[in-house]
């Protein structure tokens, strides 16, 4: 295993120095194998909402109960940032670029026109029914708050005015009120992005994709923004822990003071984040 801590991605990989140390660690296949060779590499993210973002399924925010930290055993209802909610806008993302630069033609996202050779469909996979399928070398999984649920949301009331910009028209009033539940700015979902066999040509692309991703969750036009901060890569041959146990090794490092803070401040969860056992 080897771990490689960052705090931007200019000294991950732009730096030269940075890569021919990487290429040789023997960690990217030239192609991609035909079989599971063993080779993994795990993108370290922790993800800072900038806006309020709407994390929800039914109309209500994702939610679980889990326990505080690994050695913290108190339990604690935290919000969940569902594992689709983070791969499909960065999947979108990149699929946006590859237009751009005239790379993808005529492959329509979740249908049967797959075109089945552009790195999205290669990357991440896709699935035409009895038409074949590919399946995805991008791993996600679902991410915690490192808060809990009372210290991360606020309910707001919203109205649909009229064009006047008031309830009222024509001596009619409007009844349309209704509450939403959002997440608050700067809460942290630490997460994690593994790409099975990764070429340096993939494991660029997902990470370019990571980075660029600035919208998440539903109503992402006029919210959900969210930065995300790349805490370390780690190569390795096989699987390492999973978001909740990295969610709760952070709540653990932080300092007693810094639990009953909100905002939490992003130095003490940099800290926590590279010092988690």
């Amino acid at each position: 295993m080897f771990i490689l801590p960052a705090k931007s991605w200019q000294c991950i990989w732009a730096t030269t120095k940075m890569r021919p140390y990487v290429a040789n660690l023997n960690v990217f296949h030239q192609d991609i194998p035909k079989l599971p060779m063993g080779r993994y590499a795990h993108i370290i993210v922790l993800r800072e909402t900038n806006s309020f973002a709407l994390f929800q399924t039914d109309g209500e925010l994702n939610i679980c109960r889990v326990s505080l930290g690994r050695k913290e055993q108190a339990p604690v209802t935290r919000i969940v940032l569902f594992k689709r909610k983070q791969s499909t806008p960065e999947r979108l993302t990149g699929r946006e670029l590859l237009r751009r630069y005239g790379m993808v033609d005529n492959c329509e996202y979740n249908s049967e026109k797959f075109c089945k050779r552009c790195p999205d469909c290669i990357y991440y996979g896709f699935a035409i029914g009895d038409k074949g399928s590919e399946r995805s070398k991008v791993l996600v999984d679902s991410a915690f708050s490192i808060t809990g649920y009372d210290m991360s949301h606020q309910q707001f009331t919203f109205n649909a005015p009229f064009e006047n910009g008031t309830m009222s028209e024509a001596g009619k009033m409007k009844t349309a009120l209704g509450e939403q539940d959002y997440v608050l700015p700067q809460v942290y979902f630490p997460s994690m992005v593994t790409i099975k066999d990764p070429t340096e040509a993939e494991f660029v692309y997902v990470l370019n994709n990571i980075l660029r991703t600035r919208r998440y969750g539903a109503q992402n036009t006029r919210t959900g923004t969210v930065e995300n901060l790349i805490t370390g890569i780690v190569f390795s041959d096989g699987e390492i822990f999973s978001n909740l146990e990295l969610t709760q090794a952070v709540y653990d490092s932080l300092p007693q003071e810094q639990r009953l803070k909100t905002p939490l401040q992003r130095a003490a969860v940099l800290e926590g984040a590279d010092t988690a056992p």
